[in-house]
């Protein structure tokens, strides 16, 4: 955290009674991480007998129910007349084949097809080919084509190994003029892992006598805060509330801004800080002990599929994998329809003629399809719609909505958990910058849907699964889930749940549960988070929060390769409720959620800040927020947490914005 001391004021020892009593909003974990680490002027620290009271103070407030519950989320309305009209409810279901070639071919068991309908009939066909795409040895990042195949033109029978295929048509009338592009995702049966599967899946039954074995299939959007998904989605949220026995978390919580962080909870049950202390973030992440790595020793099949490589969770600012960390694994694909001039339309979110996610949901089909009875996990991460403005989630909602159809139809809900979840909430964008925002920047969705068999045979996991609907919740308890269903005991008790993170929604959470003890960092914590009122930003308690904030953002940015920032506005100063706080402690303390802007450049950021009413000193949150996109503009550094405090000097646009 961060202190800011007034001008010719004396330096005490308050800082420490600020965050520790303010930490009576929310922070119950940060009280317990920095309540001993403060330092006086003179830089020692300090251990004070008062601090153990108020720790004990801060223990037994924290303790204290409101409206029978410690966490309350800030009650605001998604449907709200104002939200409504910047929430994109005009925008449908994607079209992609009017601005590109049409595809003319077609996949079919074994053999690629024509479609003779869709030829153009000015251009004409003279013959198509394609070429088989794969992953170069120990490298994520690079692609190998195969020679093109012979010439066809009709169809061609391919290979029962290929598992990635470019297919190129030429026009009748110069036979290289290209008419038809198409990307095609396989699932082809490793004939050299067949075997394992079944010997694991054997000792898998033999040491743990699983009750149950169950499917997993997760589709995961980036950056879709559950509200918008409420708003964006009717047409999904309808159908697997009320046609599927779906389970709706309403408050479920991310444990870092984006996805990165959140994804290591769900996969590997291990936070951001765990990993720090043993991963050197410039080498490969093989270190990481994935939640699919338990499944494939199992014997499950497992697949991972994403549609923008650049910017997934494991690969943003050059990381990767020496090895895939699933059996299936698309990324040659998307490397290779990058690498293809003007086929992926991010701006469209269109591949070639078709919606990226298109891709995705048909390989995740195809995947079911080839192994209908044998266990899998499959997953896959759309980012491309609404990483950069989640009121595009429009876009998608038929096409995840067909989805659960096609899986109804095809009878695997019957024997899948199917999961629906959001990394984190929404970071930027008009609905951002207001109160609901605030909500909606740190509450991600997650819906499970069961079969009705499995939840009629087991009503107490049942009943368990519909309470915690309304119980604080992370991406641990997810992964803890995940973990009890692998090895699944059925009536049995639940064992102790594994690792120092989370616990399995197969059980009863505590009503009691606070931030702290589901390992909710501080500044992602919703409970208490309720804005009273809001000060006139020309006061003076707002100057004083506001340069407080300022000075942190400064500490943050590198002023060898930034300009220097000054403090353009202070757009909005909002007095946080402290509802597990006494009287005395609402009148010393202030807890404040300051937004600001600066200059070059005009940078939104948005942190808690405290002050202390009597000292005049004030203390920033660790968590500072930046509310706008900055690509364009950050590039002179390496990776996202330094770019989100910096202006790059020299950018051509920082005069116009200055």
């Amino acid at each position: 955290m961060t202190t800011t001391k007034c001008p010719r004021r004396r330096v005490t020892v308050t800082g420490l009674f600020i965050v520790i009593a303010v930490s009576a909003v929310y922070l119950f974990q940060a009280v317990h991480e920095h309540a001993h680490s403060f330092r006086t002027s003179n830089g020692s620290l300090r251990d004070v007998p008062e601090s153990r009271k108020l720790n004990d103070m801060i223990n037994k407030t924290m303790t204290k129910h409101v409206n029978g519950k410690v966490c309350v989320f800030p009650q605001v309305n998604p449907y709200d007349s104002n939200i409504m009209k910047l929430a994109g409810l005009d925008k449908k279901t994607i079209v992609c084949d009017n601005d590109f070639m049409a595809e003319i071919t077609y996949i079919d068991g074994l053999n690629i097809k024509i479609n003779n309908s869709k030829i153009n009939k000015t251009l004409g066909l003279s013959h198509c080919k394609y070429r088989n795409i794969t992953r170069l040895p120990f490298k994520d990042n690079s692609v190998e084509f195969s020679p093109w195949s012979k010439e066809f033109t009709e169809a061609i029978k391919i290979s029962d190994e290929h598992e990635f295929l470019h297919v190129e048509c030429y026009a009748k009338k110069d036979h290289k003029s290209v008419v038809s592009k198409a990307f095609y995702s396989l699932v082809p049966k490793k004939k050299h892992l067949e075997k394992l599967y079944d010997v694991k899946i054997k000792k898998r039954q033999v040491e743990f006598d699983p009750k149950e074995t169950l499917n997993i299939i997760i589709v995961a959007l980036d950056g879709l805060p559950r509200h918008q998904l409420l708003r964006g989605m009717p047409k999904t949220y309808k159908h697997i509330t009320e046609n599927l026995k779906t389970f709706d978390f309403t408050m479920h919580s991310q444990v870092a801004d984006n996805t990165f962080p959140n994804f290591l909870a769900i996969l590997s049950g291990s936070s951001h800080s765990d990993v720090r202390r043993y991963w050197d973030f410039s080498k490969p992440e093989d270190a990481f002990d994935l939640i699919w790595q338990d499944f494939e020793r199992a014997g499950y099949r497992t697949l991972y599929t994403e549609d923008y490589p650049k910017g997934a969770g494991f690969y943003w600012g050059g990381r990767s994998f020496i090895n895939p960390q699933t059996s299936y694994w698309n990324r040659p694909l998307e490397l290779a329809m990058l690498e293809e001039k003007g086929f992926i339309r991010r701006k469209s979110a269109c591949a070639g003629p078709r919606p990226i996610s298109e891709y995705q949901l048909e390989y995740l089909i195809r995947f079911l399809d080839t192994f209908p009875n044998k266990p899998v996990a499959c997953a896959t991460f759309i980012i491309n719609l609404t990483h950069d403005d989640s009121t595009q989630a429009g876009y998608i909602d038929e096409h995840i909505f067909n989805f659960y159809k096609t899986l109804g139809e095809k009878k695997y809900l019957d024997k899948s958990l199917v999961m629906l979840l959001s990394d984190h909430g929404q970071r930027w964008g008009e609905i951002r910058k207001t109160y609901n925002g605030i909500v909606e920047s740190r509450n991600p969705f997650l819906f499970l849907t069961f079969p009705p068999w499995f939840l009629k045979k087991y009503p107490d996991i049942a009943r368990n699964l519909e309470t915690n609907t309304l119980r604080l919740t992370s991406h641990f308890d997810t992964r803890q889930m995940l973990l009890d269903l692998l090895y699944f005991r059925g009536r049995e008790p639940i064992p102790p749940y594994r690792g120092k993170h989370g616990i399995s929604l197969f059980r009863e959470l505590p009503e009691d549960r606070t931030c702290a003890n589901a390992s909710i960092p501080g500044n992602q914590c919703l409970c208490g988070q309720n804005v009273d009122k809001f000060m006139d930003v020309n006061s003076s308690n707002s100057i004083l929060l506001a340069n407080g904030l300022f000075e942190a953002i400064k500490k943050k940015s590198d002023p060898n390769k930034c300009e220097k920032y000054q403090l353009d506005r202070v757009l909005q100063v909002g007095v946080l409720s402290m509802p597990g706080a006494s009287n005395a402690e609402k009148k010393r303390f202030l807890a404040s959620r300051v937004r600001l802007t600066t200059k070059p450049g005009g940078a939104m950021f948005e942190g808690t800040v405290y002050l202390d009413l009597k000292s005049k000193e004030t203390s920033v949150g660790s968590n500072i927020e930046r509310l706008n996109m900055y690509k364009g503009e950050v590039e002179c550094l390496p990776t996202s947490r330094e770019q989100m405090y910096c202006y790059c000097k020299g950018n051509k646009q920082s005069k116009l914005k200055s």
